[in-house]
């Protein structure tokens, strides 16, 4: 009976096969599709200090995304590559920005808004990250936050403690003014020949004519770059001048500064400068090419008439506006601003948190020497001064007609070709023109 079941049973399936073979119940499973693999474009530079950022937060996300494939597409800072990237639909998800591109960039409207993001995050405290350093990623003409700093920079200044010891003069202090510091280069030079006591030319970023250098001197003075309003260049009214003639008198009339391409050799290193000028991050490059040569340490900048002031700056990373990935995106720039990467950026040499609650943290201002004062940079904030902005066809005090306008008279004056009042005449009629033709 069973037997006759089974046949049966075995007759009907046999009949009913083709039907079922129809509905798809005896098909192989459809294979389920592979997923693409998900990649994150970041676009950076290559420089020592960056690309120690960089790979700080890349650990960073690769431990949150192992299944995310990091591809860094380098460039020179000037974006010129970006283009070739969107022609071929290779668009960085990621890119790096300094403080003095971004607005460029926010204005082009390349960037996507990440205050939505933050606001929605609870991971991220923008409460809790120094405003300055929250400046650059913000636009006069669009409202959100577009950039997210990776550390906040001020310029102080780098000493080489065993060459002033062995020259007798004084050990840089906190308290000291312009004044001092060049009574003391005139001794440390008096005693020590062939060694300049300055150097503006030597910290890789930066040469004479960087806004970091002399717009201090500008502002000690009394006087500024522009008008209140932006509308008017001052570079040629009378405290604007008397800053800048302080600040080239360091080489007209004190001779304590190394002149301008003097040496393509790093004249720190090589002892035949005493001090130079430079932000946090210098100190990872000098920690590695000094070793234990000779002893050197840090120095908050000298104070002017008008008081102390030092550039200050960030750079940090922006999400596109045409990323495909916008959400990892976000993950990866957001984690720049924990304590944790903070923490690791300080602790590598490689800049100074942008974090208002790690000021004081030992982590930060207490690593292991050279240099024993890192604190400066942390303490530096409070001198710190932004540079100024110029509308964006007129370029910034790093590139474009206002950064050449700004050089050449430097230069010339300089060389005492002209005078400082008639090469910044030149300087501030070149760049009114461009303001009026731009307001």
């Amino acid at each position: 009976m069973k037997h006759r079941l089974s046949l049966r049973s075995a007759l009907c399936l046999l009949t009913l096969s083709p039907l079922l073979a129809a509905c798809g119940w005896f098909a192989p499973p459809t294979p389920t599709p592979t997923p693409e693999p998900q990649v994150l474009r970041v676009y950076t530079v290559r420089d020592p200090t960056i690309e120690g950022v960089v790979e700080i937060i890349s650990q960073g996300f690769r431990t949150r995304h192992p299944d995310v494939t990091i591809e860094f597409i380098y460039g020179d800072g000037s974006y010129s590559e970006l283009q070739g990237s969107a022609a071929t639909g290779n668009i960085p998800d990621v890119v790096w920005a300094p403080d003095v591109i971004t607005p460029a960039l926010i204005e082009a409207e390349l960037l996507l808004d990440l205050e939505e993001f933050a606001r929605g995050d609870g991971s991220v405290n923008l409460e809790d990250v120094h405003p300055v350093a929250l400046e650059p990623g913000r636009s006069r003409v669009r409202p959100g936050l577009y950039l997210i700093p990776a550390s906040l920079e001020t310029i102080q200044m780098y000493y080489n403690s065993s060459l002033w010891e062995r020259s007798g003069a004084p050990l840089p202090r906190d308290d000291w003014t312009w004044d001092d510091l060049i009574a003391a280069c005139k001794r440390l030079q008096e005693s020590t020949p062939g060694v300049d006591c300055l150097s503006f030319t030597n910290s890789g970023l930066f040469d004479h004519t960087a806004w970091v250098y002399w717009l201090p001197w500008v502002r000690g003075a009394g006087g500024d770059a522009l008008s209140a309003d932006g509308a008017q260049s001052t570079l040629s009214a009378p405290q604007s001048l008397e800053g800048l003639q302080g600040y080239l008198d360091l080489w007209i009339r004190y001779k304590i500064a190394a002149q301008p391409g003097a040496s393509q050799d790093d004249c720190f290193v090589a002892q035949t400068c005493a001090a130079f000028f430079s932000f946090a991050g210098a100190a990872r490059i000098y920690r590695e090419q000094i070793g234990d040569r000779f002893a050197w340490d840090v120095q908050i900048v000298p104070a002017h008439r008008a008081g102390r002031f030092t550039g200050i700056g960030s750079y940090g990373f922006a999400v596109t506006r045409a990323s495909r990935e916008p959400q990892l995106a976000w993950d990866f720039v957001k984690y720049i601003i924990t304590p944790e990467a903070q923490r690791a950026i300080a602790a590598a040499y490689l800049g100074t948190p942008a974090l208002l609650s790690l000021s004081n943290d030992p982590a930060v201002v207490q690593l292991p020497p050279p240099p024993a004062n890192m604190r400066a940079f942390v303490v530096g904030r409070e001198a710190g001064i932004t540079p100024p902005r110029y509308p964006t066809a007129c370029g910034s005090v790093y590139n474009g007609p206002v950064s050449a306008a700004i050089a050449d008279a430097l230069d010339a004056a300089l060389r005492e070709t002209v005078s400082v009042e008639g090469a910044f005449t030149i300087a501030d009629r070149k760049i009114q023109t461009c303001l009026d033709a731009n307001r």
